[in-house]
């Protein structure tokens, strides 16, 4: 089972990878970053993405039709994913077995990257990530 650098580094070797990361959206602090960051900096792309997954992953307007949340065996929100002209953002949000509050933020470039394929792969990592 992976730690959080074996995980980034692993997501490093998907197609197009730009950059990575693992953030607790509470805090809004990288826990771990390899690669490039977007805007050059892996403390501010943390803090920006975490206001984004917070938003996500506490508004009703977000959760499953069944009104399940936090409490239940699954997140109520897989993924998100942003695209702007040249890239996608997936965050992937990482079960844990204390607060839930950690996911993997994956910079992918647009023409060289599966978006697919990344939102596989990092399923299978968030589920195999050890923290702690």
């Amino acid at each position: 089972m992976p730690g959080i650098d074996e995980c980034l580094l692993e997501a490093m070797k998907l197609p197009g990878a730009r950059g990575a990361a693992v953030v607790d959206w509470t805090s809004g602090l990288a826990l771990g970053t390899v690669g490039d960051s977007p805007g050059g900096d892996h403390e501010a792309a943390a803090a920006e993405t975490a206001e984004l997954a917070r938003m996500a992953a506490e508004y009703q307007s977000f959760a499953p039709a069944d009104g399940s949340d936090w409490s239940e065996d699954d997140t109520p929100v897989d993924d998100l994913i942003v695209s702007n002209r040249d890239s996608y953002h997936v965050l992937k949000f990482v079960r844990t077995t204390f607060d839930s509050s950690v996911f993997l933020h994956l910079w992918l470039g647009r023409t060289e990257g599966n978006l697919a394929l990344a939102r596989i792969r990092l399923s299978e990592m968030a589920r195999q990530l050890v923290l702690g």
